[in-house]
């Protein structure tokens, strides 16, 4: 009996999908993949001596396109560091025959960023151009690896002196741990609109997202008495790795730059619960363009970069 094999399931339900066999990425668990955009096609490197899957990756299928994920930050690849690579080879080739059959001219990839898991970041990128797929999009993710240190040790001096401010107006940092879901809601809206953003998120997904995964999408905000300075939603992507998905702040008080104590904020609560990666994600202008001056603000926070890659490749 060989030691793997290679399943391939359409929108499976949970209790017929392999459990994988570490922690792995919300975003590649059952339950999201169920409501990112109808039906998934689910492929699963199964382990046969252990019973467990060691390498997974769901697809999407629409206007002859295989994506992965369907809705979602990432998907493409997610599997064990002790992988042999013959199997992720094999899973590879599964998957752009699985998506072809289903229809599809091309598969997009979107990889999670290398700093989520290095090696693997590493090995897959590899084998993907290896077996003829192309780089569509290059980004640089920025990420603060969360240490015994303060966060205010590390951050620019000019960010520092913002900090201050913020303290010495009496704001507050806290975590809403049951927020008020149309708040929430009205406020980022409200905030997108006045700066002009589209938004990336429709307020009825957003809602769903925050009422059906409350165990996974926190609140936290900064608040100037009653009044909300600024706000975001972060999202625990893994037990040791926080995505700061949906920061914004009023622009009232760009004065002060509250997101700062924001940030602040997050990384002693990364610190209190044993998270060891706070992603700052991307840093990109309303056409997907890289943004400088929200780069510089990151790297100001001891923000460091890691990429964030979509590979490609026609069927």
């Amino acid at each position: 009996m060989t030691d793997y094999i290679i399943i391939r399931q359409q929108n499976p339900q949970t209790a017929d999908i392999p459990e994988f066999c570490q922690p792995g990425f919300f975003f590649n668990e059952s339950e999201h993949l169920r409501q990112q955009k109808g039906m998934f096609h689910l492929l699963t490197a199964l382990n046969q001596r252990t019973g467990r899957s060691e390498a997974r990756c769901a697809f999407f299928v629409g206007n002859e396109e295989a994506i992965s994920p369907g809705a979602a930050p990432f998907g493409s690849v997610e599997f064990a560091e002790n992988l042999p690579d013959t199997i992720l080879d094999e899973l590879l080739r599964s998957l752009q025959a699985t998506a072809r059959f289903a229809g599809a001219s091309t598969l997009r990839l979107v990889n999670y960023p290398h700093c989520y898991a290095p090696e693997q970041a590493e090995r897959l990128t590899d084998t993907l151009v290896n077996q003829g797929f192309s780089v569509l999009k290059k980004d640089q993710n920025f990420f603060l690896p969360i240490s015994e240190n303060s966060f205010e040790a590390n951050i620019d001096g000019s960010e520092r002196r913002r900090l201050r401010k913020c303290r010495e107006a009496g704001f507050q940092f806290s975590h809403w741990a049951t927020p008020n879901i149309d708040e929430v809601v009205t406020f980022l809206q409200h905030i997108w609109l006045q700066k002009g953003y589209k938004p990336s998120l429709s307020a009825e997904r957003l809602t769903r997202l925050l009422t059906d995964f409350s165990n996974q999408f926190d609140v936290f905000t900064v608040k100037d008495g009653t009044k909300l300075a600024a706000l975001t939603v972060a999202v625990h992507v893994r037990q040791d790795i926080l995505y700061n998905f949906l920061p914004v702040s009023a622009p009232d008080y760009q004065s002060f730059s509250p997101m700062v104590m924001l940030i602040d904020g997050l990384f002693t609560y990364c610190q209190q619960q044993g998270i060891q990666l706070l992603d700052l994600g991307v840093s990109l202008d309303a056409d997907r363009r890289p943004k400088p001056s929200l780069i510089r603000f990151k790297q100001n926070l001891g923000a460091q970069s890691s990429p964030k890659l979509i590979f490609e490749k026609t069927l």
